[in-house]
């Protein structure tokens, strides 16, 4: 794999790269408002990863302004303490309920996703590759700023909603997914490679159709809109991403990494989380 396979939008910076920024700057903002925690200790720690977001964001957004290595990870690392005081708010609401039912497992799931993700930005900007390639690294941080934080928070959001075994199954079934499909893919492990992204297909299309056939025609038409697209919009790439992770493994035709980037990650991030996000910030 190429250390930069990723079209190039402006200078250095890389499709990837674009997509990544605009989860400090854009989704988890968004998200950080949404997230539907209820102890009151876990709130308090949401309230400051949120007022810390802005700075985390400019640190996130300066690092790519510099070469990677110690400099660029030490400026990553100002947007991974936002990510880190979120998962610990996410752990707090654990702790604090003493329950791991689905209205609380999901919404930890996400916070505790969000500081994975910040913790591989650091990694992708200071080039510490832990026996991985770049382009997998960088992938990582993306895979757990979207499917683990966005996605997953739109499925919290539909289970608390709904409230049915069918939302909880599928928010379940993200929760198993996301980190399954990061190893699988990281380490190369067959059955990883195919099973967590078909879990992870599986729960997020459900979410899909829980969203934009159940929840989206109640709401006014703002709010219906954007659900709508969203739910339409992670289709094709999420069956995208499961031929991919298993042409990984299996002999069948797939796109490559690079129009995968573009494709998959463009929907992924642009038209289902960040849309979907836009859209429940109005309901």
């Amino acid at each position: 794999m190429a250390d930069q396979p990723f079209p190039i939008l402006i200078g250095h910076l890389s499709l990837v790269d674009a997509l990544l920024l605009l989860a400090p700057v854009v989704v988890v903002p968004l998200g950080l408002r949404l997230a539907p925690l209820e102890e009151p200790y876990a709130r308090r720690l949401l309230l400051a990863a949120r007022i810390l977001q802005p700075l985390g964001a400019l640190a996130a957004i300066a690092s790519f302004l510099v070469p990677k290595g110690i400099t660029a990870a030490v400026l990553a690392a100002g947007w991974f303490v936002v990510c880190a005081v979120a998962g610990v708010a996410g752990l707090t609401e654990l702790l604090q309920s003493r329950s791991v039912a689905l209205g609380r497992l999901l919404p930890a799931a996400v916070l505790g996703f969000l500081a994975v993700g910040g913790a591989w930005l650091v990694a992708s900007r200071g080039g510490f590759n832990l026996g991985y390639s770049p382009s997998v690294v960088e992938l990582t941080a993306v895979h757990f700023h979207y499917a683990g934080f966005a996605a997953t928070l739109m499925s919290a959001l539909a289970f608390a909603t709904l409230r049915t075994r069918v939302s909880g199954v599928a928010g379940l079934l993200v929760v198993v997914g996301t980190p399954l499909t990061a190893t699988g893919i990281a380490t190369g492990t067959a059955a990883l490679t195919v099973v967590g992204p078909i879990l992870l297909a599986t729960g997020l299309l459900t979410n899909a159709a829980l969203t934009g056939l159940v929840i989206a025609p109640s709401k006014r038409a703002g709010p219906r809109w954007l659900l709508t697209i969203s739910s339409l919009a992670v289709v094709v790439p999420m069956l995208l991403g499961v031929d991919y992770a298993a042409a990984l493994v299996l002999p069948i035709p797939s796109l490559d990494l690079r129009t995968m980037a573009i494709v998959h990650g463009d929907l992924n991030a642009v038209l289902y989380g960040l849309i979907g996000l836009a859209g429940w910030s109005l309901v």
